[in-house]
């Protein structure tokens, strides 16, 4: 999958995500009608008729107002019939909390007289606690928070695996290390770095497969060393004494076949650096390979050779091109 495009999905859930807050925050100041405080008896102007829902507001677990009873009344008039709602929606923040007790259907708009029962003389006025109109929202309400789930899911989900394809490597990125050595005639290199590199392969004609590169070496080298179509920079780096060691390569769809060039200045009369290709042998020398998305290891031995030796182990972080 593109990583850019999981980029643009991100930022568009976190728009949208952002958008839905805002709708929620704009439907909240709409749908509230009036706050008025605790007393036994007031007098409320409502702008609308229609249905309402009455709540209480107040400090978070307060169980102090648990016993009071509403009554709702046209002025010198009938009591507003009130409907308990049976599945109160609380709305909390950190310190404040809002829930839904009964609804009402006004049948004008007009001024109506509220009625407190059970409210205790130290409780009138309490501060921080108010009682609550506000117009019916519940079912926008759900919608928005389904909303707001679904796009955090997926502001989620595009975030991470965008971090799982552009910084793979942030994870793996142990530095490369091989503990071994190689023989070369009279000249025995101590190996301790190791770097690797995936060449994917080109589509040309005819087209070059994929190509697993690993350099293990006495020093550090540039990673882009290892990268491209081909070696030339890296070998280029050994032919002028840059590095010592020695650069294996294999296609990882055959990895019984592998080449070794040896890292070290041709000597005297060499126009080439040496390299052994083993077809049969590969999975002898080359042995517990391991190959993942982040990292290669393994434990490389040459065969008998009176003018190469070589035993090591390795594990590099894997790059790609």
């Amino acid at each position: 999958m593109n990583p850019w495009l999981l980029a643009v999905l991100f930022v568009l859930a976190l728009g949208a995500l952002a958008a839905l807050i805002r709708a929620v925050v704009r439907m909240l100041r709409a749908a509230r009608l009036c706050d008025v405080p605790l007393r036994p008896r007031q007098r409320i102007e409502f702008p609308t008729a229609g249905k309402i829902v009455l709540c209480m507001e107040g400090p978070r677990f307060t169980p102090q107002f648990r016993k009071l009873r509403f009554e709702l009344r046209q002025p010198g008039g009938a009591e507003i019939a009130g409907q308990r709602v049976l599945f109160r929606a609380v709305a909390s923040g950190l310190s404040h909390a809002r829930v839904t007790l009964r609804t009402y259907d006004l049948p004008m708009a007009g001024r109506y007289d509220l009625a407190i029962s059970g409210l205790e003389p130290q409780h009138i006025d309490a501060p921080q606690h108010a009682v609550v109109f506000m117009r019916p929202h519940l079912a926008r309400t759900i919608l928005l928070v389904i909303g707001i789930t679904l796009t955090s899911v997926l502001a989620i989900s595009s975030l991470v695996f965008f971090l799982l394809i552009v910084l793979p490597t942030a994870a793996a990125i142990d530095p490369g290390r091989s503990t071994g050595y190689v023989q070369h005639y009279d000249t025995r290199i101590e190996l301790r770095e190791a770097y690797a590199h995936l060449h994917r392969g080109t589509s040309d004609d005819p087209p070059q497969p994929a190509e697993l590169r690993i350099a293990l070496s006495d020093r550090e080298i540039p990673q882009e060393s290892l990268a491209g179509t081909d070696t030339r920079r890296l070998l280029k780096l050994a032919r002028t004494g840059g590095v010592h060691g020695v650069l294996i390569r294999l296609n990882p769809d055959d990895p019984g076949t592998i080449a070794l060039t040896v890292l070290t200045p041709p000597r005297t009369g060499q126009a080439t650096l040496i390299t052994q290709r083993y077809s049969e042998a590969g999975r002898q020398i080359l042995r517990n390979l391991r190959l993942s998305l982040q990292r290669v290891s393994g434990d490389l031995t040459c065969p008998p050779d009176p003018d190469l030796e070589c035993a090591a182990h390795f594990s590099a972080p894997l790059f790609t091109d």
